[in-house]
């Protein structure tokens, strides 16, 4: 499973206030929307990153997911936001490598004004590998959103993260972590322009799994009609550096063991979106990403791309 649980989350929060503040001067109303797909995939490098499991191997496999988003506007200043997805990854030949993962959340937020709003949210996240359970997460994270212009929209959070790992207790963990980003639309809203950056620190069971990092992310995405058909077009591009503590108990017996190299890692992923709608309930979804993962650990050191099509069913 790909070490982006974390990231995911975050961004989604970032885009899910943008639109809480549009329509924040509505009354009060209940909506709730929904999707499902299905779709192909293919993967270079199988791995499970959170148990340092990188496998050489590649395969192709079938992608499927569904969600739901039901959304409480209690009055002009107060929205409620509900959320779950499910989607799951089984690969033909190396069904050690297949993914679930359950994610869902709810997000309360306030308006002080036209401009200003602030929320409280938490996002949860439970991932089964090879139809086991593997991970369990945890995070609350607090925000203050401010539209700097009818264009510019600026979100700052803060937010405290608990991992659980069913079979490596060693890598249970507690953290804390902050993240400052800026959204910019132009072409009236059809193009987004995305750029934040972020640090968070983490306190595991174990100190050799301690680690403290930063991350930036940029992303641009545009709308557009062709052959009367809508399409949005997206690239990004995130990189993470996890600085690990390097713990030693007993000085004299480190001194005489040859040296061993840390588990200091950079990441950087590029990812490209197509979205072609060809019916208003039915769009055709195409996704492609490569991420170069460097770490001190030469086993941790790898290339992976993933290319994927599928067929969203949406309302």
């Amino acid at each position: 499973m790909k070490a982006i649980i974390t990231a995911t989350l975050c961004v989604f929060t970032a885009q899910a206030s943008f639109a809480d503040t549009t329509t924040a001067k509505q009354k009060s109303s209940f909506t709730v929307s929904g999707d499902a797909a299905v779709g192909i995939l293919n993967n270079s490098a199988l791995s499970v990153q959170e148990l340092d499991d990188i496998s050489s191997q590649s395969d192709s496999g079938v992608k499927i997911s569904t969600g739901a988003t039901a959304t409480w506007q209690a009055s002009k200043a107060v929205k409620l936001t509900s959320s779950y997805r499910f989607e799951q990854q089984n690969y033909d030949e190396y069904d050690q490598y297949d993914l679930a993962l359950h994610q869902y959340g709810v997000d309360a937020s306030y308006s002080i004004n036209s401009s200003n709003e602030l929320g409280l949210r938490y996002d949860g996240a439970k991932a089964n590998v090879a139809g086991d359970t593997f991970l369990n997460f945890d995070q609350v994270s607090a925000y203050y959103g401010r539209f700097l212009s009818p264009q510019s929209y600026l979100r700052v959070s803060v937010k405290n993260k608990t991992k659980r790992f069913a079979s490596a207790t060693a890598r249970d963990a507690e953290g804390i972590g902050a993240d400052i980003g800026l959204y910019h639309f132009v072409n009236e809203g059809q193009t987004m322009l995305m750029a934040s950056v972020g640090a968070d620190n983490e306190d595991a069971e174990d100190n050799q799994y301690d680690f403290s990092g930063y991350s930036v992310n940029t992303k641009v995405t545009h709308k557009f009609t062709a052959f009367n058909l809508t399409n949005k077009l997206g690239l990004g591009w995130r990189y993470q550096l996890k600085d690990y503590d390097e713990q030693v108990s007993d000085e004299v017996f480190a001194a005489q063991q040859p040296s061993q190299p840390s588990r200091d890692e950079h990441r950087n992923v590029v990812n490209a979106f197509w979205h072609l709608d060809l019916h208003k309930h039915i769009t055709l979804v195409t996704e492609a990403e490569y991420g170069d993962y460097e770490s001190q650990l030469s086993s941790n050191t790898y290339t992976q791309s993933i290319v994927s099509a599928s067929i969203k069913v949406h309302f």
